[in-house]
């Protein structure tokens, strides 16, 4: 996997910025860059997004089908979530460096949307023990410029808010049943993400720490930690990855931050998706 190559002049030089919570760019440790979200931009889904964070760019798709049941869970609708880290966006992504790019980032949303019930699969369900939606996630980045996985569960959270799901009809019973989908794009239901998290990662860098890291600065660091956050400041799902040995003191305080963060980024991102629901209704 292609990495960003860096002087151990430039090296050193970002370590003592974070150290000195006084980042290259301007920024504190505790700083996001500008967060761009716009919703419903991709045709033929039932709802997509579109999340920037500096100079990383991930395009989310939705698209909702009718499947069977699963078996185990005959009550219950389904998701599936895949990742597309296109070679054009980072050298990080040339050859091999994609496909592990994209199972690490599959596994961070996969775990920020199982480990609670993020969303409200029974709503999902069609017809009990028969029928259900299967909700097809698609994550591609556009561009990366550092802080991939936030970007990514924002522009997951935002794409599942835009999504409208058609009515069906259940007409009929046993093998003469049909399922009747409304294509009125008035007779449409919305999915509940009240309960959808964020990913808030917290990367260590020398002996501190900074959030929404560039590629330049996530070079640098030892480790970091994703941390799921409602909208609540409840953390849903905690994952760390990297090699370098976390404090214990260090790692509640990564907590605390990231909490402190999550709640705030629930709150813009929430109040813009009201306001651009709003706009798209006039």
């Amino acid at each position: 996997m292609a990495s960003i190559c860096l002087s151990t002049a430039e090296h050193k030089y970002i370590v003592e910025s974070i150290e000195q919570d006084y980042r290259t760019d301007g920024r504190s440790c505790e700083d996001y860059r500008q967060i761009e979200v716009e919703t419903r931009n991709l045709p033929n889904t039932n709802g997509s997004s579109r999340c920037k964070i500096g100079k990383t760019e991930v395009l989310v798709g939705v698209k909702a089908e009718v499947v069977d049941v699963d078996i185990h869970y005959p009550m219950h609708g389904k998701i599936n979530i895949s990742v597309d880290c296109s070679a054009t966006a980072s050298p990080q992504f040339a050859g091999r460096g994609s496909a592990l790019k994209e199972e690490e980032i599959l596994t961070v949303l996969n775990l920020l949307y199982t480990s609670i019930d993020a969303l409200d699969l029974a709503s999902l369900c069609i017809v009990k023990g028969e029928s259900c939606w299967l909700l097809n996630i698609d994550v591609l980045y556009i561009q990366c410029g550092g802080n991939i996985f936030d970007a990514a569960s924002i522009g997951l959270k935002a794409a599942l808010h835009s999504t409208t799901m058609p009515n069906v009809t259940v007409a009929g019973e046993g093998i003469e049943m049909e399922l009747e989908i409304s294509d009125d794009p008035y007779h449409v239901w919305r999915l509940n993400t009240a309960l959808c998290p964020i990913c808030v990662t917290l990367y260590q860098v020398g002996q501190s720490f900074a959030v929404d890291v560039t590629e330049e600065e996530e070079e640098c660091s030892t480790g970091h930690i994703h941390v799921g956050i409602l909208s609540s400041g409840d953390v849903s799902a905690m994952e760390k990855s990297g090699a370098g040995n976390m404090d214990p003191e260090a790692l509640l305080e990564m907590i605390d931050t990231a909490v402190k963060i999550g709640e705030e980024i629930h709150k813009q991102l929430d109040e813009h998706l009201i306001a651009e629901g709003q706009s798209a209704t006039l």
